[in-house]
């Protein structure tokens, strides 16, 4: 079990789309624990507005939908500016991550000497992911590494850390799933020092309804391709 402590220089960055059914308990098991929580509602179109602005965090708005890569860029962009930001941690609305892995994260990228921790789900708990989806994770993780010389166990996992020193090496411009395979390219690129973190990622119905799926997966190895023969 996690201490109850309040974490002041490493901000916690969550994107939101259409999430009015857990948005609340997700954000209320965090405040505890995280003075600045970066909430960025991608244009949802059910009541999360609505919660988001009873929950006193850090709100910020696009009118419409422009994809979980644009929703990360905006956080990043604000917080890269925020004085008192150390380092970030990345954050899934859905309730499939953990506080525990998000105070981990927190305290090991102030700690360590690493710029960059990656979030994996096959280093333990690979036994929580349903197969086909662990099948489709592996093969975007092997072409993924291929294409960006990268060593990762999981390219797609939603939990990572960063020092705010790197955020300007961070600049994401693929709007869709795929921005997350552009991360790996751009931390490759930039020879920034990375690891990996095991993660405890918990499946539901509801979360996997909102995950990935194989033609997402195909898009995004199309979107990676490309970012790594224009860059």
């Amino acid at each position: 079990m996690y201490n109850i402590c309040m974490i002041n220089d490493v901000y916690l960055l969550i994107p939101v789309y259409n999430e009015e059914l857990k948005l609340k308990k997700v954000i209320n098991s965090l405040k505890p624990h995280f003075k600045n929580i970066v909430v960025v509602n991608d244009g949802s179109t059910d009541s999360t507005q609505d919660i988001i602005d009873n929950l006193e965090v850090i709100n910020i708005k696009h009118l419409l939908n422009l994809g979980q890569g644009a929703a990360i860029s905006t956080g990043i962009n604000f917080i890269k500016d925020e004085a008192e930001a150390k380092a970030l941690v990345t954050f899934d609305a859905d309730g499939q991550h953990s506080v525990d892995d998000a105070l981990n994260f927190a305290n090991e990228i102030i700690s360590c000497e690493e710029d960059v921790i990656f979030g994996s789900r096959f280093i333990k708990h690979k036994e929580n992911i349903p197969a086909f989806k662990r099948f489709i994770l592996k093969f975007v993780t092997i072409v993924t590494n291929r294409l960006t010389k990268m060593k990762l166990t999981d390219s797609h996992n939603g939990l990572k850390a960063f020092k705010s020193s790197c955020l300007e090496k961070i600049v994401i411009d693929i709007d869709g799933f795929a921005f997350e395979s552009q991360i790996i390219n751009l931390v490759s690129k930039s020879n920034l020092k990375y690891k990996e973190m095991p993660t405890n990622t918990i499946y539901t119905e509801y979360s996997m309804k909102k995950g990935q799926k194989l033609r997402n997966g195909l898009i995004i190895l199309e979107d990676l391709f490309k970012s790594t023969k224009s860059k």
